[in-house]
């Protein structure tokens, strides 16, 4: 099976590359790769480039997770986030009308509101950020049968940025200050691989939209078990508010559920506790 992916440079490509790519014939596309070391360079906001890249390779499936995740730059430039994350999924659609895109799409398309949001749920993103990713959810859809979705939630690994600021602050012995009012349902990065190596492999999917998601549970809390997991001084994360501080981009919940993507995939998902201790076992 030959599998395209995009954003092949950036956080998700490289982990996607890590567990998966030896499972495929996979060949990745950048606006910033080195084509000497087997990628492909392609600005895919450029649809003329696109096309192009199409008449270089015939996937059978696009793993689309190129795009502009940073909220803070959305916000200041909606045109350019427009350009990443919308315009990049049309001309994916357009070119590859055959292929099997997974769309790697974002909690963020949610209000934040509430939490519990189900893969069915009605969008409602409240930033640049979200309602372009919703856009590009949307467009992707109407212009393909063979589009998909596959919403993750502060995905992490040993690497993960928060991660690795905790256990830095920590080490040095500095305190943490943890929104306790903020929950949301952070994706193991396990679990995110399992999600999509079925979505890949299987022969037909009978849904649409996905969720790979782990449980809901608050920022303070997720930090504190990291500490434990880590055998770093607990005491040293402090409880704050969202409320009390400039957090534009943090909501009181921003969870996923995710029931019917384990239904219809037969997959489940562990406890973070597990998770992080493993994963500080093997750092």
């Amino acid at each position: 099976m030959k599998v395209l992916l995009t954003g092949a440079t950036g956080y998700v490509g490289k982990l996607v590359c890590a567990g998966l790519g030896q499972r495929w014939d996979m060949v990745g596309v950048s606006a910033h790769a080195d084509e000497a070391q087997g990628l492909y360079r392609c600005d895919l906001a450029d649809a003329e480039q696109v096309r192009l890249l199409s008449q270089r390779i015939v996937p059978d499936v696009i793993i689309h997770a190129a795009g502009d995740k940073n909220l803070a730059r959305c916000e200041a430039s909606p045109s350019a986030a427009y350009l990443a994350n919308v315009q990049t999924t049309i001309n994916l659609a357009q070119s590859f009308p055959d292929a099997r895109i997974i769309y790697i799409s974002s909690d963020y398309v949610f209000p934040g509101d509430r939490g519990g949001y189900r893969e069915d749920d009605p969008l409602g993103p409240v930033t640049v950020y979200g309602r372009t990713k919703a856009c590009a959810e949307l467009a992707g859809l109407t212009l393909s049968e063979r589009f998909y979705v596959l919403r993750l939630s502060a995905l992490y690994d040993g690497n993960a940025t928060f991660l690795r600021f905790v256990r830095e602050s920590l080490m040095r012995g500095d305190t943490v200050n943890c929104f306790e009012d903020a929950f949301y349902s952070p994706t193991y990065y396990g679990d995110f691989l399992i999600v999509l190596e079925r979505l890949v492999e299987a022969p037909v999917l009978a849904r649409r939209i996905y969720h790979a998601c782990g449980q809901r549970i608050s920022r303070y809390f997720f930090a504190k078990i990291f500490a434990r997991a880590s055998n770093l001084e607990q005491s040293l994360i402090r409880q704050s508010s969202r409320l009390s501080e400039n957090a534009p981009f943090i909501f009181s919940d921003i969870s996923l559920e995710n029931t019917l993507t384990c239904e219809s995939l037969d997959v489940s998902v562990g406890r973070h506790q597990e998770y992080l201790s493993f994963l500080e076992l093997h750092s």
